[in-house]
């Protein structure tokens, strides 16, 4: 074998062993701990991210509720997740993070109907073009300004229940929030194209950071904390209802760089389980530790701004 061959195998097993072991897969969570008597809420539970962390909560003994739009699918894994978890305290609930009004009746029929809400995970999220019925971006209205929402409208609920048991509000977002700043203009304006619809989208994970911010900014008198996560890239179900277009767009990245879906939930239970994340509350995740937020995703002008018009999009009291 010559030298030049020699070289080149030595580094296709060096890139193929960094591929694989730091790429395709990534940090696992150990814990042991039970959830036994705990709520918790999750969006998108019934496929992909949420459906597997749904399924380890329950194995863990948490009660959990699954809110989706498809509420046949919901209660189909539902079944599921009880025959294989063993644990019947599972239930299904329908939701669409596009209609307020919906938003409005699921926050009013969960507070009437559940006793406590322990942990709120907002992961459900879109890559869907299009405008909703309120001539808003549909991808700004089902990854932020519905959870938004769903998230300001149980507050209460999580805020009266703090004094004696801890809340943590975790929103799945991604670090593709480095590459972007928030516009306003991106809120009611549909995008032009594939590029633009995933700029939107990037936004959308920053607009979810602001929030976590400044949630934690605003809790401090209760024991509510607050965890932005990056799940990173994971091959999921849910590209299977994307375009062609979009597949040809998104598939070659997720096939090459994206992990199992059993990576992708890994940070979601670190922040949900461990003791020690408390002291970072309002932060942002990854790969199962705190990293700190560049400059401009914790920028209070533009937190500001957002929340204002937040909350004048969702109809809600200052």
């Amino acid at each position: 074998m010559s030298f030049k061959l020699l070289v080149s195998a030595v580094i296709a097993v060096v890139v193929g062993y960094y591929w694989l072991n730091y790429v395709k897969r990534g940090p696992i969570y150990e814990s042991d701990k039970k959830l036994n008597g705990k709520t918790v809420l999750i969006t998108g539970g019934n496929s992909g991210i949420g459906k597997a962390t749904a399924m380890d909560l329950a194995k863990r003994g948490a009660r959990v509720v699954i809110a989706s739009r498809n509420l046949k699918k919901s209660n189909k894994v539902k079944d599921e997740i009880i025959k294989e978890s063993g644990n019947h305290e599972v239930r299904a609930m329908q939701v669409d993070l596009e209609d307020f009004d919906s938003v409005r009746k699921f926050a009013k029929e969960f507070d009437e109907s559940e006793k406590y809400l322990d942990y709120l995970i907002n992961n459900a999220g879109i890559l869907l073009e299009g405008m909703t019925k309120y001539g808003l971006n549909r991808i700004f209205v089902v990854n932020y300004f519905g959870p938004f929402l769903l998230t300001n409208l149980l507050l209460d609920k999580m805020k009266k229940q703090s004094a004696k048991r801890p809340v943590r509000i975790i929103n799945l977002t991604s670090e593709g929030y480095k590459f972007v700043e928030f516009a306003e203009s991106d809120i009611s304006r549909e995008p032009s194209g594939l590029v633009e619809a995933s700029m939107v989208y990037l936004k959308t994970n920053l607009a979810n950071i602001y929030f976590i911010y400044d949630l934690n900014n605003k809790l401090n008198d209760y024991d509510i904390t607050t965890y932005s996560v990056n799940p990173g890239t994971v091959n999921t179900e849910g590209f299977d209802n994307l375009s062609f277009e979009w597949k040809l767009w998104i598939y070659p990245p997720v096939l090459l760089f994206g992990r199992n879906v059993h990576y992708g939930y890994q940070t979601t239970l670190y922040t949900l389980l461990d003791d020690s994340v408390a002291q970072h509350s309002g932060g942002f995740f990854n790969g199962c530790s705190h990293e700190e937020l560049l400059p401009h995703a914790t920028n209070e002008s533009a937190i500001l701004s957002l929340m204002r018009k937040s909350l004048e999009v969702t109809g809600l009291s200052p």
